[in-house]
């Protein structure tokens, strides 16, 4: 009986150990990941990934209604994904993931206004609001610059005459037991103040698309349409083509009678 019981402690402590060690080696990727970020940020605060590709595109004539997606890895995604049901469209994708909104804004002339949109479709914020976990006291702040920035990009587009769809932050996914030493409630709480502040919002050509409805179930994704705390998979996608059809087709047909 001493014996087992022995056995049994063991078992314990090196499941514990192994518990352990995968939580450290989490954060030691983290860690990694995080300082590379910084480090490309400091090298090239502008990301020019889709420089070639908008020579490409400004090279040749608009033969149908041009769609451009822009935002962070949650809209980067969304390319895999394309929506069949939107019509005859050409949609272009300016999504790049880890990208907070005053990095997105920075590329907004070549990346969208150059590209000759008839419509913008903007996701973006989670970056912003998920650096509160680690940045103690930053959440009124945080939530307020998130807010101006969103806003602010939707302006600029629309005082081109272009024609904005503003999607709400996408709820996030029951947090995974590694992440919980870099989250925070307080971000959760966040992604619902901005969002209930965007829904508010109104400007010439600027509509907001409330993705709750299509994605949440109670305080979180729905979990058939994610990956993991923040990502989608591709029904999450599927889910939002459809449900945001009818909005697309509205506004582009505003943008054709211009």
């Amino acid at each position: 009986m001493r014996f087992s019981r022995h056995i049994f402690a063991y078992s314990i402590l090196a499941l514990a150990l192994a518990a352990s060690l995968a939580g450290n080696y989490f954060l030691f990727e983290k860690a990694k990941l995080f300082y590379a970020r910084e480090a490309q940020v400091r090298i090239e605060p502008i990301s020019d990934r889709y420089a070639e590709e908008n020579a490409m595109v400004r090279s040749q004539a608009k033969t149908k209604p041009r769609i451009v997606m822009f935002g962070e890895s949650r809209c980067g995604m969304w390319r895999a994904y394309p929506a069949r049901n939107w019509g005859d469209v050409e949609i272009i994708n300016r999504g790049i993931g880890g990208e907070t909104t005053p990095q997105i804004m920075r590329r907004l002339e070549d990346d969208v206004l150059s590209l000759d949109p008839d419509l913008v479709i903007l996701q973006m914020g989670d970056n912003d609001l998920k650096t509160m976990a680690v940045l103690p006291g930053t959440k009124s702040k945080t939530i307020e610059l998130t807010y101006e920035n969103i806003t602010s990009i939707a302006k600029r587009i629309s005082d081109r005459g272009i024609q904005v769809i503003v999607t709400t932050i996408f709820p996030p996914a029951p947090i995974e037991i590694l992440r919980t030493p870099l989250w925070s409630d307080e971000v959760n709480e966040s992604i619902d103040l901005v969002n209930r502040r965007l829904i508010s919002f109104s400007y010439p050509r600027v509509q907001v698309a409330d993705c709750d409805p299509i994605l949440r179930q109670g305080k979180y994704i729905k979990p058939e349409y994610s990956i993991d705390t923040l990502h989608l998979k591709q029904a999450g996608y599927e889910a939002l083509n459809s449900g945001l059809e009818d909005l697309v087709k509205s506004s582009l047909a505003k943008s054709q009678s211009r």
